[in-house]
C-alpha cells in the first residue's frame, strides 16, 4: 500500500534530489523535489527527463521490497 502525503508546496521537509512517487489524483510518476529554477519556492521535476511536473497534489517516498526499516 502506498501512503500518500498531501503536497504542501511550502514544505521544506521533502528530501530534495531523491526520486519520489508523485500524483495529481489521476496519474502518477517518479519525480524529484528541488528548488525552483524559475523563481522562488520548490517544484517537482521528472526524475529521468528533467522537465517540470505540474499539478502535484500528493507524494510518497519510494519504498522498495527489502528497503524497509526496523525502527
Amino acid at each position: 500500500m502506498i501512503n500518500w502525503i498531501e503536497y504542501d508546496p511550502h514544505s521544506r521537509d521533502i528530501e530534495s534530489h531523491v526520486p519520489h512517487l508523485v500524483s495529481n489524483g489521476e496519474r502518477f510518476m517518479v519525480a524529484e523535489h528541488q528548488k525552483s529554477l524559475d523563481g522562488d519556492g520548490y517544484e517537482w521535476r521528472h526524475a529521468n527527463a528533467g522537465y517540470k511536473v505540474s499539478g502535484v497534489t500528493h507524494w510518497s517516498p519510494i519504498n522498495l521490497p527489502g528497503e524497509e526499516t526496523t525502527e
